[in-house]
C-alpha cells in the first residue's frame, strides 16, 4: 500500500540524515517552516470554519429560544384551552343530561303520536271506503242522468214528432172534412141519379108491360093471323118503337152510371192522397217526398206512343233506398182489379227509374183480391180495414 505525503514529512523531519548526502541541514530547517506554514494556514481555515459554525450554531440557538417562547404561549392557550374545553365538557354534559329528558318526553309524544297514526290510518281506510263507496254512487248517479237525459231527448224527439203528426192530422181533418162534404155532394147527386134511375126503370117497366100487352095482341093476332095481318105489322111498329125508347133509356143509365163511377173513382183518389203518405211511413217507414197533401199525383206515361195514366205516383225513400209508389183506385177491389194492375205494372215497368211499391188502394177489399196480391208484393189499403 502507498504512504501518505504526511507520513513522509514526519519521517523526514524525524530522520533527517536518512536524505540524500547532497542535501545541506538548511535545506531541511526550510522543509520544516512550509510545512508549519501549510498547517497554520489549514489551521486558520478551521478556525473561520468554526466562527461560520459558532454563528449557524447563535442563529440556530436564537430560534430554538424564539421556538421555545412560541412553545410556550402555545402551552398556555392549549392550558387555556384544556380550561374552557372541561368548561365546554360540563356544558355538554349538562345539555346532555337535558337531552336525555327532552328525548324520553319525545318518545312519549312519539308513542301518542304512533297512537293517533293508527287511528289516523283506520280513519283514513273508513274515508277512503266511504270516498270509493261515493264515487261509485257517483258513478252510478251519473250512468243515471245520461239515462235520464237520453229519455228527455227521446221523449223530446216523441214530442216534435207527436206535434207535427198533430199538425199533420189537423190539416188531414180539414181536408177529410172537405172531402166529406165533396163526398155529402156527391152522395146528393148519387141519389139524385139514383131518383132518375128508378124513374127510368119505371119507363122501363112500364115498357115492358107494354111489350107484354103487345106480346098478348100479338098472339090474338096470330091467332087470327090471316084477318088481322094489317093490325100485326102496326103492333110490330108499335114494339119496335117501344124497342127503340127502351135503348134510348138504357143508354141514357149506361152514360149516367159511367159518370157516376168516375166521381167514385176521383173521390177514392182524393181519400188516397190524404191517408196514403201517412199510412205508408207509419206500416213501412216509407217517407214520400212533396208538399204536405201533395206527395202522390196522378201521373201520365208515353207508352209506345199512348199515354198510360196511373192514378197516384210519387217518390220517396224507404230506408237509404229511393223508391217509387205506383197507385191504382177502385172503390172496391177485386180480383180481376189486381190482374189488370200487373199488366198495367208490367207495362210500365221499364219506364220507371226507381224501384216502384205498388199499392191498390179501395173503400173495401174483396177476399178473391188477397191472394194474388199477395203473390205479386202488391199493398191492399184500405181506410175501413186499417
Amino acid at each position: 500500500m502507498p504512504k501518505s505525503k504526511g507520513a513522509d514529512k514526519k519521517r523526514r523531519l524525524k530522520n533527517p540524515n536518512n536524505e540524500g548526502t547532497s542535501a545541506g541541514h538548511g535545506a531541511g530547517n526550510t522543509g520544516q517552516v512550509g510545512g508549519l506554514e501549510g498547517t497554520l494556514q489549514r489551521l486558520t481555515e478551521g478556525v473561520i470554519e468554526l466562527a461560520e459554525g459558532q454563528k449557524h450554531l447563535q442563529a440556530t440557538v436564537t430560534q430554538l429560544v424564539e421556538w421555545q417562547q412560541q412553545t410556550q404561549g402555545t402551552v398556555a392557550q392549549l392550558v387555556e384551552g384544556q380550561i374552557q374545553l372541561q368548561n365546554t365538557v360540563s356544558q355538554l354534559a349538562e345539555e346532555n343530561r337535558r337531552l336525555v329528558k327532552g328525548q324520553e318526553k319525545l318518545w312519549q309524544a312519539v308513542t301518542h303520536l304512533t297512537k293517533g297514526q293508527d287511528e289516523l290510518r283506520q280513519a283514513v281506510t273508513r274515508l277512503t271506503e266511504e270516498n270509493r263507496k261515493l264515487a261509485e254512487g257517483q258513478e252510478r248517479l251519473q250512468e243515471t242522468v245520461a239515462h235520464l237525459a237520453e229519455e228527455n231527448r227521446r221523449l223530446a224527439e216523441g214530442q216534435q214528432r207527436l206535434q207535427e203528426t198533430v199538425a199533420h192530422l189537423a190539416e188531414g181533418q180539414e181536408r177529410l172534412w172537405q172531402t166529406v162534404g165533396q163526398l155529402t155532394e156527391g152522395q146528393q147527386r148519387l141519389q139524385e141519379t139514383v131518383a132518375h134511375l128508378a124513374e127510368g126503370q119505371e119507363r122501363l117497366w112500364q115498357a115492358v108491360g107494354q111489350l107484354t100487352e103487345g106480346q098478348e095482341r100479338l098472339q090474338e093476332t096470330v091467332a087470327q093471323l090471316v084477318g088481322v095481318q094489317l093490325q100485326l105489322q102496326t103492333t110490330v111498329s108499335q114494339l119496335a118503337e117501344e124497342s127503340r125508347k127502351a135503348m134510348v133509356v138504357l143508354k141514357e143509365v149506361n152514360r149516367k152510371v159511367g159518370r157516376l163511377d168516375e166521381q167514385l173513382g176521383m173521390t177514392v183518389e182524393s181519400v188516397a192522397q190524404i191517408v196514403l203518405p201517412g199510412y205508408l211511413e207509419r206500416h213501412f217507414g216509407i217517407k214520400l217526398e212533396g208538399k204536405l197533401g201533395y206527395e202522390l199525383k196522378p201521373m201520365f206515361f208515353r207508352l209506345n206512343g199512348e199515354w198510360e195514366q196511373v192514378d197516384l205516383y210519387g217518390e220517396g225513400t224507404m230506408g237509404k233506398e229511393e223508391i217509387c209508389i205506383v197507385c191504382e183506385c177502385k172503390a172496391k177491389i177485386y180480383e180481376r182489379d189486381v190482374h189488370a194492375f200487373v199488366k198495367k205494372l208490367e207495362r210500365l215497368w221499364g219506364l220507371l227509374k226507381k224501384r216502384p211499391i205498388p199499392v191498390l188502394f179501395g173503400y173495401s177489399i174483396h177476399p178473391s183480391a188477397q191472394e194474388p196480391a199477395s203473390s205479386h208484393n202488391i199493398l191492399l189499403v184500405s181506410p175501413l180495414h186499417r
